[in-house]
């Protein structure tokens, strides 16, 4: 029973992970997510009755973490200034996110489980890139609305995988080795998000690639290093490729951006000082200080009305920046938290990183560079929402729920003679 119940999850998981980036079909979304949740919280129970094998603790400080972060949340419900707002992400952003955790570090039980799911992200972000391709090219054009969910969600989907592409040259259990066939999909995987990362026209995609890349190198790098010193310039060679090659594509972008939205001739650092984000981050700092402590209420979207009239701009709704953000919502306390949240996401991958397996080391590194590229991607944004935040939250999850069984094994091995 608990075999097909574990069985059942990660179809279920699966499913929700292939839809999850689409807009299109919400329904049969819903019904996996819903299906995942109610499988892991069986699997759950299973467990703790004894029928099941334990599930590992994902450790005392990222549960305290997420537990307070979602918790305040939560409690600005009582202050809210526009309360029914504020249930309604609540249930969306933080009790379906919970939901999601759960599913997914649930249903990374083993390498077999853990490597399907990383299959399933890289081959569902393969369709959809080679979709925005050939919608791109195609009479009626790409609508990021109706199939991604919009072009800052989709440029924040394509950082939230490009980690990922590190398992391709991993060893197994956690990667799939290092063959010639992983290194033709990784280069094939790598040429899609370049290219789609394009077709956006977003300029902070850039950055945030270049922040997950660079962080994945390095670390490696310090993780392995005889295996650096042996041979550096295999190392150093390729990162040094990609990093000018995001360059490049970021210089274009901006140039691009100030041809269509200023005057000729205006050189790209007078774009980037007119940057509307700036009065907007003026505006909101005022409002932070009205509500220093507790904030206006839970939600992206909760002074949406009020800043749209004093920016005089439809797409200025929101504060831009996932931590002004937070600390508009939730305030100083929440925000604490939120950093809080992260810095403990992050250290559980250090632990992982410092770790003797190299196994748990690539989870490690993987993990770190998702926190890097998601959090540099959203210091002009607010992409922690949505799609893109089930989508961090699932492939975190799925990667300390793996991590975690691997050092929960190692500690219950003997000690060697």
């Amino acid at each position: 029973m608990t075999d097909r119940l574990g069985r059942g999850l990660l179809v279920a998981a699966c499913a929700y992970l292939a839809l999850l980036p689409t807009n299109a079909l919400t329904s049969l979304r819903s019904i996996a997510f819903a299906a995942s949740a109610i499988l892991a919280l069986g699997v759950v129970a299973a467990a703790a009755g004894g029928r099941s094998p334990r599930i590992p603790w994902p450790g005392r400080t990222l549960t305290l973490a997420i537990a307070a972060w979602m918790a305040w949340s939560v409690a600005s419900l009582a202050w809210s200034v526009h309360p029914d707002l504020t249930a309604g992400e609540l249930r969306r952003e933080v009790a379906w996110s919970l939901f999601t955790i759960v599913a997914f570090y649930v249903a990374a039980a083993d390498a077999g489980a853990f490597r399907t799911l990383v299959v399933v992200a890289l081959a569902t972000f393969a369709l959809a890139a080679l979709a925005v391709l050939g919608l791109s090219v195609a009479p009626s054009g790409w609508d990021p609305g109706r199939w991604h969910a919009g072009v800052g969600p989709y440029s924040t989907y394509v950082v939230l995988v490009a980690p990922l592409l590190l398992t391709l040259l991993a060893p197994p259990p956690a990667g799939f080795g290092a063959g010639w066939r992983a290194r033709i999909a990784g280069l094939a995987l790598l040429a899609l998000l370049l290219a789609t990362a394009r077709r956006t026209d977003n300029r902070m995609v850039w950055v945030a690639l270049a922040a997950a890349f660079a962080t994945a190198s390095t670390l490696g790098a310090l993780r392995w290093r005889a295996t650096l010193a042996r041979a550096p310039l295999r190392w150093a060679a390729p990162l040094v490729a990609l990093l000018f090659v995001l360059g490049v594509m970021f210089v274009d972008a901006v140039r691009e951006r100030a041809a269509l939205q200023f005057p000729a001739h205006t050189s790209v650092g007078e774009t980037l000082k007119h940057d509307p984000r700036l009065a907007l981050w003026d505006y909101t700092a005022d409002r932070i200080g009205e509500r220093p402590l507790a904030g206006y209420g839970f939600g992206k979207s909760i002074l949406e009305a009020e800043l749209r009239e004093a920016m005089h701009d439809p797409l200025l709704s929101h504060a831009h920046n996932v931590f002004v953000s937070q600390w508009l919502q939730v305030g100083a306390i929440g925000l604490a938290a939120f950093v809080a949240m992260l810095a403990a996401l992050g250290w559980r991958f250090a632990r992982f990183l410092r770790s003797a397996d190299d196994t748990l080391a690539v989870l490690g590194l993987v993990g770190i560079s998702l926190v890097a590229g998601f959090v540099v991607k959203n210091l002009t944004d607010d992409f922690f929402i949505r799609s893109n935040a089930k989508e961090f939250w699932a492939l975190a999850a799925m990667l300390l729920g793996f991590g975690g069984r691997l050092e929960a094994a190692a500690a219950a091995r003997p000690p060697a003679r």
